[in-house]
């Protein structure tokens, strides 16, 4: 092989691990909501909630689902004059509960403090820097590689054109 296809074929594959990097960093900057180290979450809920609910009112400060990463703790305050009960928790007036959440998956939970009686959670793996790395490994190479295909046949089109 000449260094001239070599050349071509290193260049080609750099500027897919390059395309494949921008492309990842970008994605990853636009999900960052989900992209984050696990902490814990808490959800408030606001006194009065009970007779919201059993007006068919959505209690305004309390979202109809949420998204977690693994890891998260789930940590749920009940400021309302009535026990309420979210999945396996059962949190009496007053007082709050916790779930930790270590496996990626997506609950619908039985809830007290919903219209609807139930609670959507979403828990995702969250991106970590081998996450990221992994991703402009496995993409950067096939498209360095479609690159480099595409340059050696264009260079012999050109080569072709030039001897007519």
């Amino acid at each position: 092989m000449n260094a001239f296809i070599v050349k071509r074929i290193l260049v080609s594959i750099l500027l897919g691990l390059l395309v494949a990097a921008v492309t990842i960093e970008i994605s990853y900057q636009v999900l960052k909501r989900e992209n984050r180290e696990p902490q814990q979450i808490q959800l408030v809920i606001p006194a009065g909630t009970a007779q919201d609910v059993a007006s068919g009112q959505v209690p305004p400060s309390i979202p109809e689902d949420m998204t977690f990463v693994v890891g998260d703790t789930l940590v749920v305050v009940n400021h309302d004059e009535v026990d309420h009960q979210l999945g396996p928790l059962w949190i009496p007036a007053g007082t709050s509960a916790s779930l930790k959440l270590d496996t990626e998956e997506n609950y619908i939970l039985e809830c007290s403090f919903q219209p609807a009686k139930v609670f959507g959670m979403d828990v995702l793996q969250p991106v970590t820097l081998g996450t990221r790395l992994t991703g402009i490994l496995f993409a950067g190479f096939p498209l360095g590689a479609l690159f480099a295909v595409y340059s050696i046949l264009l260079g012999s089109d050109k080569k072709k054109e030039k001897s007519v």
